[in-house]
């Protein structure tokens, strides 16, 4: 793994709203990657930002297992992964799962490999994977997706959190076995992951900035006065990432940085007229609260 900082932005696709705040956050140097929900009705316009604005090399696929409905029929009848009503629903790895029955692997398969066809289909090459929730974190879910992350062409898959404050020692021996299996397979792009919080928690205990590879998450949100945030709170967005030194230097999972020569119109571009025609932008800027993340 050679050292390097990623800020990956969550959620692409999600909805018009996240869309918006996201290519801002591109357009000011605040986040160097994103992560793009094939199942969610923002998917289309993200899409078409993402080649508008030339970000190709800034996109991976962010897997949806829980919060809205899958793309597949099997895995909707398997209690585990979805409710009643269809929706995807899989638990937290707070109790992690470790063995998954055929019926369920093979649902689950179909599912992974859908997402990551959605995007394709569309154009989107996909510089790695990471899911909501963290929900790849579950042991049994990764020995599903790495032969088909190797299959598809992705090259790395998001690494377990393991620099948070009060991780338990049970939570860190298990996101250590995560990112061990992770390495085993070489699909693991960054030794430390975590928000900017775990990032600036790190370099006041390091007393220097962390030296090895790290992925920062962040999670663009637009507040009713349109200042970019976090949607998991705090201090607005560009205070927050701008804490961080070495953001300015921060590449994609394929080793790019953005170039924001075309980036500059990235704000009207997400929210000029004819974006009137996604039919999702109006139905999806109020998300039911099971879908805010974290």
């Amino acid at each position: 793994m050679t050292a390097a900082l990623i800020i990956n932005a969550d959620d692409f696709g999600m909805s018009h709203q996240m869309n918006r705040a996201i290519l801002e956050a591109f357009r000011l140097g605040l986040c160097s990657s994103a992560t793009l929900a094939a199942t969610m009705p923002g998917f289309e316009e993200a899409c078409e930002l993402t080649r508008e604005q030339r970000l190709l090399d800034h996109v991976g696929v962010h897997l949806m297992l829980r919060d809205g409905f899958p793309l597949t029929e099997q895995i909707k009848r398997q209690p585990r992964f979805c409710d009643k009503e269809g929706r995807l629903a899989l638990a937290s790895t707070d109790h992690p799962i470790l063995v998954l029955n055929r019926s369920e692997r093979d649902a689950l398969a179909g599912e992974i490999r859908a997402q990551i066809r959605r995007c394709r289909n569309v154009g989107i090459p996909l510089t790695h994977l990471d899911s909501h929730y963290h929900l790849h974190n579950h042991l049994a879910v990764l020995r599903v997706l790495v032969p088909i992350v190797r299959s598809e062409g992705i090259h790395y898959i998001r690494t377990a959190r393991n620099c948070a404050a009060g991780l338990s020692l049970i939570k860190r021996c298990y996101k250590r076995a995560v990112n061990l299996k992770l390495s085993s397979t070489g699909l693991r792009r960054t030794k430390l992951f975590g928000s900017v919080d775990d990032f600036l928690f790190l370099k006041r205990t390091l007393g220097r900035l962390p030296g090895d590879s790290f992925e920062v998450m962040i999670h663009p949100a637009l507040d009713q006065r349109d200042v970019l945030t976090d949607e998991r709170g705090g201090p607005p967005l560009l205070a927050r990432v701008k804490a961080i030194d070495s953001h300015q230097n921060a590449v994609s999972f394929s080793g790019k940085q953005v170039c924001r020569d075309f980036l500059h119109t990235a704000q009207d571009a997400a929210s000029r007229p004819d974006r009137a025609r996604f039919p999702h932008q109006n139905a999806t800027a109020k998300l039911q609260p099971s879908e805010i993340k974290r």
